[in-house]
């Protein structure tokens, strides 16, 4: 269940990276080992990313805010259990964005991008995509920032080998000042 809504989910953020394309922003998409990542550049040193994968694997659900309606954090019932998608922003190394999807096709997130959903697996594209649009939407507030945090390019060389082997390009953390 948990790979159908990564499916879901990275088809949704492809398609509405190419709307906002369409709408002049500079959003990619790439998958590189098993992860989709996906940058956005509103103008020179303004990149804001995310890295989005599936963990294998299932288990009890602990968090409040991923935890099935039906159950509580005293149940450790193997419906309980849940697969998680987690995404990694290029600031740190612990996960900004959590998914926990459910057997029965619920599921539910919290993080960065969107502070708390759910959903079922077998929405309607609409659906999906409206959703997909919050997170790219949220990844361009992030790096419009003016005077924010993000990525921006550093003076370092970076060759077309460096490219064709899927090396990230060299960027610099960029703080608040």
């Amino acid at each position: 269940m948990t790979r159908r809504f990564a499916e879901r989910l990275f088809a949704g953020l492809e398609y509405t990276a190419v709307l906002g394309r369409r709408a002049g922003f500079e959003i990619e998409t790439t998958y590189a080992g098993g992860a989709l990542d996906l940058r956005a550049a509103t103008g020179p040193g303004a990149v804001a990313g995310v890295s989005l994968g599936v963990v294998p694997g299932a288990a009890a659900e602990t968090d409040e805010d991923l935890m099935h309606e039906e159950l509580s954090r005293y149940s450790l019932e193997p419906s309980g259990y849940s697969g998680h998608i987690l995404g990694w922003s290029e600031a740190g190394d612990a996960p900004c964005q959590a998914f926990a999807v459910y057997r029965d096709g619920v599921w539910k997130t919290t993080g960065l991008f969107v502070a708390k959903a759910r959903g079922k697996v077998e929405d309607s594209d609409d659906i999906i995509n409206g959703f997909c649009l919050r997170i790219v939407g949220r990844l361009i507030d992030l790096a419009s920032l003016t005077g924010g945090a993000g990525r921006r390019w550093a003076d370092e060389p970076y060759s077309l080998k460096d490219l064709l082997e899927g090396k990230r390009a060299p960027t610099s953390l960029r703080w608040p000042g």
